[in-house]
């Protein structure tokens, strides 16, 4: 069976393309503060959070850290609940393996 110049051109085009669109999908937009910026509101929902601070930094060669702080527009400056919300998560081969709030947002404003 002779092989014409067409079907081995798309072989190699079809698998360019299925790689393409798998990539697609496991590289994240964006840095991982954020991934981390929108897990924090994700985490939170229905509350409007106003970015202030976003920051990454690798620990080791596979493992980043980033930290995200917030605070929130929707409450007073002096409610019963804190403005200022922060996060931090933690990404191994940028897969999310830690989240976890460092300022808010259920904790009473007054200390």
């Amino acid at each position: 069976m002779r092989r014409t110049p067409a079907r081995w051109a798309s072989a190699p085009l079809a698998a360019g393309l299925l790689w393409l669109v798998a990539g697609c999908h496991l590289v994240p937009s964006g840095g991982m503060a954020d991934r981390c910026a929108d897990i924090m509101q994700q985490a939170y929902p229905g509350v409007d959070i106003n970015i202030t601070k976003r920051e990454a930094a690798a620990t080791s060669i596979t493992r980043i850290v980033a930290h995200v702080e917030g605070v929130r527009s929707d409450i007073p400056p002096h409610g019963p609940l804190p403005r200022k919300l922060a996060v931090e998560c933690r990404f191994d081969d940028s897969i999310l393996t830690g989240f976890r709030w460092t300022a808010g947002p259920l904790q009473s404003a007054a200390k």
